[in-house]
């Protein structure tokens, strides 16, 4: 079978292409090409191995999207998976799939294709400044508001294609699929995860101190996620987090957050053992600070988990990625497979209480660690590619 999948909008999904592509090889008899950026290309090659089935089509400089979407036509494909669709709606709307070819498209942030952009955005720009503005500079906020305004109108009309033509829709969890279920009919969509556990690149480091690490996942940006009320439990409790933790903060912390800079120094200066990265991480560095980790924290905002989620949290994939267990909101729903390796907190002023129950209590941590790894290998690309193949 010939599987093609584009991949043209953003740097940040490239792993999704990785969980499709690898689920697909994991059987030799198919075949897949990767349309594809020579930016994403390049993060993908650092992940693909040798494989003589995985072929990259990559977009020219001066090549416009719809001449390169049109372009899948050369291979025949029997599928095609549109990865992340962001931008270029326009030219995905006027693509036909040949008869016979099946058409998947993966959804990300669901309320992006049912709900006006103005309303979402004047929705994304009231959350952004009232999390905190953090150095952001508000004409970029605006710049892109605006942009996805207009790229709107045939953002909508290619979902009502989609849904008349029959595609295959991909979501991330049951919690999208109620949320799904709202605009559209969900019964058949196919649950799968943006990121692979993938057993040749595990590695596991037998810790070198009695510290738990705690990895925060994800870009480190007060809009983002809940920065503020985290490092003011690591100000308030400072004594017992140098003893006790060493915070990785995992993601890229962008030049505007000089607020959260700003404290970040402050609680290193203070002596709290404390990582950070004000560059481009690559995957295999992220991956190797991943596996380093004891456990994973999803600070997302309360708010966020209301058990009928319109986009996951992407901590939910690194669990899965680095088959580490996780501690999230209790108000955020998670498929039933991940709660034996999840522990909840009820809000930020009760967290540093779980917090103080990890480390007193190794034996649970323990466990949940060998339940995140039982987790993670039922997330490996032979067993993805059952949910595919159906």
């Amino acid at each position: 079978m010939k599987i093609a999948i584009i991949e043209i909008c953003e740097k940040s999904h490239y792993m999704v292409s990785n969980a499709l592509a690898k689920s697909y090889l994991s059987d030799p008899k198919n075949e897949v090409f990767m349309y594809t950026t020579s930016e994403i290309c390049a993060l993908l090659k650092e992940q693909s191995g040798n494989s003589d089935k995985l072929h990259f089509v990559v977009m020219k400089p001066d090549e416009s999207a719809g001449e390169f979407i049109q372009s899948m036509h050369q291979f025949a494909p029997d599928r095609i998976h549109l990865a992340t669709v962001t931008r270029y709606f326009k030219a995905f709307y006027r693509f036909d799939p040949k008869p016979g070819c099946k058409m998947y498209f993966h959804f990300h942030n669901i309320e992006l294709w049912f709900v006006p952009a103005l309303t979402t955005q004047l929705r994304r720009l009231r959350a952004v400044f009232a999390n905190g503005l953090g150095g952001v500079k508000i004409v970029r906020q605006l710049k892109y508001s605006l942009k996805d305004v207009l790229r709107d109108f045939y953002r909508k009309k290619l979902i009502r294609k989609l849904i008349d033509k029959h595609a295959e829709f991909i979501i991330l969890s049951e919690a999208q699929r109620f949320h799904l279920s709202q605009y559209t009919d969900a019964s058949k969509a196919i649950i799968f995860p943006s990121l692979v556990f993938e057993s040749d690149l595990y590695r596991e480091f037998p810790s070198d101190s009695q510290k738990i690490r705690l990895c925060v996942p994800g870009s480190v940006a007060q809009g983002r996620r809940e920065y503020y009320k985290l490092f003011d439990i690591f100000s308030a409790n400072l004594e017992y987090y140098k003893e006790h933790y060493t915070i990785d903060l995992l993601g890229f912390l962008p030049e505007d957050q000089t607020d959260l800079k700003a404290q970040i120094l402050d609680l290193k200066q203070r002596g709290l053992d404390i990582l950070f990265y004000d560059h481009f991480i690559d995957v295999n560095a992220f991956d190797e600070n991943l596996y380093r980790s004891d456990i994973l924290l999803s600070n997302i905002f309360l708010e966020e988990g209301t058990g009928i989620q319109n986009k996951e949290t992407a901590t939910v994939f690194h669990m899965v990625r680095g088959a580490k267990p996780g501690i999230f909101p209790s108000a955020f729903t998670l498929d039933g497979d991940f709660e034996a390796s999840v522990v909840k907190f009820n809000g930020y002023d009760s967290l540093h209480g779980l917090l103080i129950e990890l480390n007193s209590n190794r034996v649970m941590l323990s466990e949940l660690k060998n339940n995140a790894l039982k987790l993670a290998k039922s997330y490996a690309p032979a067993a993805l590619l059952k949910r595919l193949i159906n």
